[in-house]
């Protein structure tokens, strides 16, 4: 193979954001030479970076501020922090590298800079932004000059193929993690941390989990009233960031257990505890319509069979592999019905689940991607 530099560049901290992780680490495996741009890094990452020999540049700057707004004028100092940051970088190296810029709003800030022709680059895009005018205008504007564009679902690929009419078809990159953490240790970073989940698993409770943002339009009443109508046998667990309505959440049921937002790949010692996994997005945009969450894969990395409500991001992986079902989000008793299903012919749906995980080889495709 013949020497490859690749810096990845993406505003956001590579302590929440799987799939850049992924693409790093990934590089590192195949011998590229690759360096990292990032808002934040925490120590997990300095050590997995510093055993890899990957060097990294960061801001130091909490994109999420602990799940604080941040003002207009904070996000302007943010944009033109980071654009001098990453151009000051990109000055002292090479031309012999490619860009791999992780989303529109890495772009954004470098808009009218020389990098677009100085280097080759890549666009790996995690959302349609579909109804963002400025940020698919970003897009757009260099989209003829991409080495590859890569998005995370197949649906995506076709709607920026036709969006960007773009003179190579997207490639498929879905949001696989690099690689999973030990089951058997999950238990013992349960109990460490002092989470209540762990006398839920001392009682051998079968965990219906739902990890992912908490918020309003991804209403979990129904699934929440469901579980709890299903008895003691089973717990609701909530893993993720509240932006809001976990009180009313516990209010309606008290034996809810709730784990705050746990950093990637920690955050997996949870879900390698899942009987059973629950995914819910509401179909308002292609966004969600056409998801493509990490928990698809990181449930069926660890056998874990799904449930979600009907949309194709879900409905076509699940009826593929036959790793899940679809319920209707609106009705308690369809969510019951289908954990009863799945509890019924588990071993089933746990071979499913394996298949749609083993169905996707990252290092090929991004191996492919840079045409190594």
């Amino acid at each position: 193979m013949e020497e490859m530099n690749v810096i990845i560049v993406h505003k956001n901290s590579i302590n929440v954001e799987p799939p850049t992780q992924m693409v790093l680490q990934t590089l590192s495996d195949l011998g590229v030479s690759v360096k990292l741009i990032t808002l934040s890094i925490d120590k997990y990452w300095e050590l997995e970076l510093h055993k890899r020999n990957i060097e990294y540049f960061s801001l130091n700057i909490n994109r999420y501020l602990r799940g604080g707004k941040v003002s207009l004028i904070s996000r302007l100092k943010i944009w033109l922090k980071y654009r001098m940051f990453v151009l000051r970088i990109l000055k002292q190296l090479d031309t012999n590298f490619i860009i791999w810029f992780v989303n529109a709003d890495s772009i954004a800030p470098l808009l009218c800079s020389n990098i677009f022709n100085r280097y080759k680059f890549v666009f790996h895009i995690l959302e349609t932004y579909e109804n963002s005018i400025f940020y698919k205008y970003v897009i757009d504007k260099y989209a003829k000059s991409v080495y590859n564009m890569v998005v995370c679902e197949e649906h995506r690929a076709a709607i920026f193929n036709m969006w960007f009419n773009l003179n190579k078809y997207p490639i498929i990159l879905p949001n696989k993690p690099y690689r999973l953490l030990e089951k058997e240790a999950a238990i013992e970073f349960v109990k460490e941390k002092s989470f209540p989940l762990y006398d839920a698993i001392q009682n051998n409770r079968k965990i219906i989990l739902y990890q992912g943002v908490v918020s309003y339009d991804r209403n979990l009443l129904p699934a929440i009233k469901a579980v709890k109508e299903l008895g003691n046998e089973f717990v609701f667990v909530i893993m993720g960031r509240d932006y809001g309505p976990l009180n009313e959440y516990i209010q309606s049921c008290p034996e809810i257990i709730y784990v705050p937002q746990i950093s990637s790949p920690q955050h997996l010692y949870i879900t390698s505890l899942a009987y059973i996994g629950i995914l819910i997005y509401n179909p308002i945009s292609l966004n969600q319509i056409f998801c493509a969450p990490n928990k698809i894969f990181e449930y069926s990395g660890y056998r874990v069979p799904m449930i979600g409500n009907n949309i194709p991001g879900l409905s076509i992986p699940f009826e593929k592999f036959m790793a899940g079902e679809v319920f209707d989000m609106q009705s308690t008793n369809s969510i019951k019905n289908k954990i009863l299903k799945i509890k019924n012919s588990m071993e089933y749906y746990k071979m499913g689940a394996e298949r749609l995980y083993t169905s996707v080889d990252i290092t090929s495709i991004i191996y492919n991607t840079l045409s190594i």
